[in-house]
């Protein structure tokens, strides 16, 4: 299991004459009203472009949330057309592509954030994500690696890391990320699971078991680690 960062988050500018719109556009807690407010401003004849570029990513936002993946995309763009420095917006569309697995275009957008922000941690994991889903392994570790660099508690980064070594067969790398993961976030079922996957390619039985049942415990409806116990539990029956 795998783990990225969400989008980030804007402000809307004020603007004393039209407060409803600017306000309902920057409500990202109603999606609905977000998207139907930065409309109004998309569509009006009296916002600057600074506020257009804020209504575009706005609306990305809301349509994000409400899963029209293809036109937060459209809107991120367009925000980009009018502000290409504008690095949340090119985060999230990036955060976006890497999501439908346009993994080029993922890579693409978050070597343009670092370009702007070099030192920003969750741009420097999710293109080292990309990679990873993109079957470059190498790279990916470089950049897992650079990421934890920039922010040692980032139980994710060390989680993906895992992910990679064990795709290279460095099983024992691989544990040692899952672990370093587990002990910054002891609640993190995927890792837990990731590592006991790890174990029992090892054959190291009860040892993946209880990274198993410690999954369930934190998250009961966790598919892979129930999947992976009843295997367990099978060869047991089997073996009698």
């Amino acid at each position: 299991m795998l783990a990225c960062s969400v989008l980030a988050a804007s402000v809307l500018l004020a603007g004393a004459s039209f407060a409803n719109p600017i306000e309902d556009c920057a409500n990202a807690a109603d999606p609905d009203e977000a998207v139907a407010g930065c409309s109004l401003i998309i569509d009006s004849t009296w916002a600057s472009d600074e506020q257009l570029v804020q209504a575009y990513n706005n609306r990305a936002n809301a349509r994000t949330l409400r899963g029209q993946m293809n036109g937060a995309i459209d809107d991120y763009s367009r925000a980009l057309a009018l502000a290409p420095n504008y690095v949340n917006a090119r985060y999230n569309r990036g955060s976006l592509h890497l999501e439908l697995g346009k993994l080029a275009s993922a890579v693409a957008d978050f070597d343009e954030v670092l370009k702007l922000d070099p030192h920003r941690a969750d741009a420097v994991n999710n293109r080292a994500l990309a990679l990873l889903k993109a079957e470059r392994y190498d790279e990916a570790i470089s950049g897992f690696s650079v990421a934890l660099r920039l922010d040692p508690t980032n139980a994710y980064a060390y989680n993906n890391r895992g992910v990679a070594w064990r795709r290279k067969q460095e099983l024992a790398r691989a544990i040692a990320d899952f672990g370093a993961a587990i002990d910054l976030l002891p609640e993190y079922a995927g890792a837990l699971n990731n590592r006991g996957e790890v174990y029992l390619q090892e054959n190291r039985r009860d040892r993946a078991a209880a990274d198993f049942r410690r999954a369930l415990a934190i998250d009961p409806h966790h598919v892979a680690a129930r999947r992976n116990l009843d295997f367990l539990s099978d060869r047991s029956t089997t073996r009698r």
